[in-house]
């Protein structure tokens, strides 16, 4: 998937590799340099904003779409960024609010769009372990939607996604070990569900 963006001098480009800045060759060394400086910072975060997109829309070409949207109002407001050594954590934050902002829309757009839908017909037996499965895992994911948002965003970043504590503290700007333990908190909410199911 690619995409090119123009932004006055610029030319900003999110391909399968990575992201790319282009300056127009009427800039000066000076936007070069900062051209060559923000490509650098995208590469190092890259990995992590789709990660934090895809933990949740669970959508990977929705997931691409964010990183590239994030980017791009990443160059146009990185003047107002205070503190250059806080863009891993600003562009993660961003990416975030983006992508809770397209599911909380996409999730409405689907439930206007399907609430007349009933399933009717059961599925045929031979594929009775493939519903099993599917089931649980549905089971799963309502109950994780069920959690507290500052639980279920901490699951989501760090179980489902693989991030590590200090990137999820990044992302959600809460200590490491306040990542833990609503991780510990979570886990521990998720397993008396299913265990009351079992007894």
């Amino acid at each position: 998937m690619s995409e090119t963006l123009a932004h006055s001098r610029c030319l900003f480009s999110v391909e399968g590799t990575g992201p790319t800045v282009k300056w127009a060759k009427s800039a000066g060394e000076n936007a070069r340099d900062e051209a060559a400086d923000f490509e650098q910072r995208l590469r190092e975060c890259h990995r992590l904003v789709f990660h934090v997109a895809h933990a949740v829309l669970r959508d990977r070409a929705d997931a691409e779409e964010i990183v590239q949207d994030t980017f791009f109002r990443a160059y146009r407001k990185l003047y107002g960024l205070r503190d250059p050594q806080k863009f891993r954590a600003w562009v993660a934050r961003m990416g975030y609010r983006l992508a809770l902002n397209r599911y909380r829309t996409t999730k409405r757009a689907r439930h206007r769009d399907t609430s007349w839908f009933q399933v009717s017909a059961p599925p045929p037996a031979n594929i009775e372990a493939d519903l099993e499965r599917r089931q649980f895992q549905r089971r799963l994911r309502d109950e994780i939607d069920r959690l507290p948002k500052k639980l279920r965003a901490v699951l989501l970043l760090s179980a489902v996604q693989e991030l590590d504590t200090r990137d999820v503290a990044i992302v959600l700007h809460i200590p490491e070990g306040t990542v833990r333990s609503r991780l510990h908190l979570a886990r521990k909410a998720l397993l008396q569900v299913f265990a009351d199911e079992i007894m």
